[in-house]
């Protein structure tokens, strides 16, 4: 009887230390949530209306000169959010460059039109970058192009999902099939 008790008293243990350990992790998510802007010059130039980026949200941090990983990462959010059908009509998809010396807003809104005109691309200052980058935890660099060509930008290549307040409820791989994606953000809303 004693041996019963101390293996329930070890299981609640390392249940209970499971279930603090994740409510602290939503707890930091929550936290990181109300710091996570999206902010930048828009198509036309002028610093972004917050409301223009308000609700649902798919993220993708990139840029226009990419020569694969950022067309086939906004074609998947493209084909997701139409495979969605009126759940995808929820959720703004978002394009930040993380190349504002070449991605003027101009530049931007002729390369998300190619993917679905409800882009919202974002032109950030340096500054305003650094803090986006930060807060949505993505990494990126610039690397010298080979024998004095272009340079490229390596970075983070995942999607994310956040909700309306914030809070980054899905990343997913830029190469996801855009089904298991549809499914995925499926199975974030039947959560909430």
């Amino acid at each position: 009887m004693d041996r019963d008790f101390a293996m329930i008293d070890r299981r609640s243990l390392v249940l209970l230390t499971l279930g603090f350990s994740l409510l602290a992790s939503r707890a930091g998510l929550a936290q990181q949530a109300m710091a996570l802007p999206l902010i930048g010059r828009g198509f036309d130039g002028q610093e972004i209306n917050p409301e223009a980026v308000s609700g649902w949200k798919l993220v993708y941090f990139g840029y226009t000169q990419c020569p694969d990983v950022c067309p086939m990462g906004l074609h998947t959010m493209s084909e997701t959010l139409k495979l969605l059908g009126p759940l995808g009509e929820r959720i703004r998809p978002v394009f930040v460059t993380v190349d504002p010396d070449r991605d003027t807003p101009a530049v931007m809104k002729e390369y998300t039109s190619y993917f679905d005109p409800r882009f919202v691309g974002l032109s950030p200052s340096a500054e305003q970058l650094a803090t986006m980058t930060a807060a949505w935890r993505i990494k990126f660099a610039k690397v010298p192009g080979v024998n004095g060509g272009p340079y490229t930008v390596d970075h983070t290549s995942s999607i994310l999902l956040a909700n309306p307040a914030g809070m980054v409820t899905g990343r997913f791989p830029h190469s996801l099939d855009p089904d298991q994606m549809a499914n995925k953000i499926r199975s974030v809303f039947l959560r909430g």
